[in-house]
């Protein structure tokens, strides 16, 4: 089973303007990917660090709608431990994010295969690190996986 670790950016993605049309290939995708999890086709993790982000989205109308999807798919979660403080200092000296390193830590902790953001920085910022999961944008997953 393969195991897939989302950013908060993929829960919000649903609700995003989908007038773009990157936007709109990744809302797809995204749903391909809940699909497959609804299907049995692969396993995703929830995180402290995602419910955190999830509650301090600032419009509380779309705040409401990602917590809805969050809870409604009533993933696995990841729990905490100490050595996930380390990592985090330690990919923050890659210029990774403090919440990204946090996002990232925790899905090394649970030996996950794909880490799914469209946050591009992101992305690039993971490729100068050695990590045991691909880092990738979701229409990408897609079509590596299908």
């Amino acid at each position: 089973m393969i195991k897939l670790y989302l950013d908060n950016c993929c829960y919000s993605r649903p609700f995003d303007d989908i007038a773009q049309e990157k936007i709109r290939l990744e809302v797809q995708a995204i749903n391909q990917i809940f699909e497959m999890y609804v299907n049995g086709k692969v396993t995703i993790y929830r995180s402290r660090a995602i419910d955190y982000e999830i509650s301090n989205i600032a419009n509380a109308n779309k705040r409401r709608q990602v917590e809805d999807l969050y809870d409604a798919l009533e993933l696995e979660n990841i729990q905490y431990r100490k050595d996930i403080d380390k990592r985090v200092e330690k990919l923050e000296e890659y210029h990774i994010h403090y919440m990204d390193a946090y996002h990232i830590a925790y899905a090394e902790s649970k030996e996950i295969d794909y880490f799914i953001t469209v946050d591009k920085q992101l992305i690039n910022a993971s490729k100068k690190v050695k990590l045991k999961m691909r880092v990738i944008n979701p229409i990408e997953f897609i079509l590596e996986v299908k």
